[in-house]
């Protein structure tokens, strides 16, 4: 098997480098997404409180989830540069240091939440349903090394342009999470737990996956712990990408959760439940968008490695316009079709009546999915100039004005619209944020004479 195929793919031209990665990578997303929209609908199937605590709990889950992503952009933005610069050597080490600092995030993560949640809960407002969403969460809290080197390891194997492997590595997680769910939760009748537990098990086995094939030299990068030393200044360089995008993560996460406490006493805990389930649409329709910021950020990084700004400059465009067309697409299509896209949802004796609610929000988010689209590039084009900070900035602006906002709403229908008045602001502004950063970079290239 060639290794640098892929490699060679990436270093060549963005546009066809970025459509052979994206491709992979909508399915791998498109799966996870469909992953945790099943997990959801057999969770509703357990009655409402099951459903608002999945709703309710689930960005704790994305706090775990989102030190892995950031820690594997970061990695994937540094070993991406090095083999622009053809050195390998250096890359090499760089995976190596990526992995350590996972398994360090891990273990500091895993106690941390462990003695947080009980008093989140409470402080959620969430307690009448409170073994419902320990029991979902804990497992994934157990295993959060798992989740957090899974998302390392991800990035790593993007950096070096093989989107394919890296799709297998997410589909086997997320195919083994829908065969279990439904074993662990009725068969086994487990419940939450069970939906819990397939999720860290998935993980798990999905995690090993991507580690077998480095412990076999199957990748182009080598990640070996043999006469290994610590090497401060390139984990610097990871986490200087990486923890931004960590801490973007974890505040979206801090501000879902806060945006619950603010519902519950407008809606009931139903409220969290009509606002966060015609979210996983959202999310399927930014598999787009993500796919297309996850092909952007190596291939744009390694051609700024190169020092190609008009390479970096045509990937950063065709990221965009596919995204925006999208996006839009798919916004017509759920907008004329939200009352029969929300029946997965709905479809228990004790949830029927809550279908007309569901595709009313439903409806109102479909019309801001390319401004959400808007976002994840303008994210990556940031992240790939490694200028995360920016990105985490305007995330951290964006969700504080939202519950601003959604301090004064008295109704269903406030929130709504509050949220589509962030993100199409939040959209616009992250693209004209992200354009000037790179023709501002573009200046000082030129005056230094690169």
């Amino acid at each position: 098997m060639d290794v640098t195929k892929d490699l060679e793919v990436m270093l060549g031209d963005p546009k066809k480098a970025i459509k052979s990665m994206m491709v992979p990578l909508i399915v791998s997303y498109l799966v996870v997404q469909l992953n945790i929209f099943a997990d959801m609908s057999w969770c509703s199937g357990l009655g409402s409180n099951a459903s608002s605590a999945v709703s309710s709990i689930f960005p704790i889950y994305w706090i775990i989830s989102g030190f892995g992503i950031g820690i594997g952009v970061g990695a994937s933005t540094s070993i991406a540069r090095y083999l622009g610069r053809d050195d390998k050597a250096s890359a090499d080490s760089v995976a190596t240091q990526t992995m350590v600092l996972a398994i360090l995030f891990g273990v500091v993560v895993t106690p941390t939440l462990l003695l947080a949640m009980d008093p989140m809960i409470t402080w959620m407002g969430i307690g009448d349903i409170r073994k419902e969403c320990a029991d979902y969460i804990i497992p994934m809290v157990w295993s959060s090394v798992i989740l957090i080197v899974n998302g390392a390891i991800t990035g790593v194997v993007r950096a070096e342009g093989a989107a394919k492997k890296s799709m297998v590595i997410l589909l086997s997680a997320a195919i083994l999470n829908i065969i279990l769910d439904p074993i662990l939760i009725y068969v086994l009748d487990m419940g939450l737990l069970g939906a819990g537990c397939a999720t860290a098990i998935s993980t798990a086995i999905s995690t090993a996956i991507g580690l077998y094939w480095y412990r076999r030299k199957m990748m182009y990068i080598d990640i070996s712990f043999k006469g290994f030393r610590v090497n401060i200044k390139q984990m610097k360089d990871v986490l200087f990408v990486g923890i931004p995008r960590v801490t973007e993560s974890t505040l979206i996460s801090i501000m879902s959760l806060i945006q619950r406490f603010l519902i519950v006493p407008v809606a009931g805990m139903m409220g969290i439940a009509f606002y966060n389930v015609p979210w996983r649409y959202v999310s399927i329709a930014m598999v787009i968008s993500q796919a297309a910021g996850s092909a952007l950020i190596p291939v744009c990084s390694a051609a700024l490695g190169q020092n190609d700004n008009v390479k970096a400059e045509a990937g950063y465009r065709y990221s965009f316009r596919i995204t925006v067309a999208v996006m839009t697409i798919m916004a017509v299509f759920v907008f004329i079709f939200a009352d029969y896209l929300v029946l997965p949802f709905a479809f228990s004796d004790s949830m029927v009546q809550y279908r007309e609610e569901f595709a009313h929000g439903l409806r109102i988010y479909a019309l801001f999915f390319p401004f959400m689209g808007m976002v994840d590039i303008g994210s990556s084009i940031l992240q790939s100039l490694r200028m995360a900070q920016m990105s985490m900035v305007m995330a951290f602006i964006r969700n504080g004005f939202l519950v601003v906002l959604m301090l004064f709403a008295h109704t269903m229908d406030d929130f709504y619209w509050q949220l589509f008045a962030t993100e199409v602001l939040g959209g616009m502004t992250m693209m004209a944020m992200a354009t000037y950063e790179f023709r501002k970079y573009k200046r000082k290239r030129m005056l230094i004479g690169v």
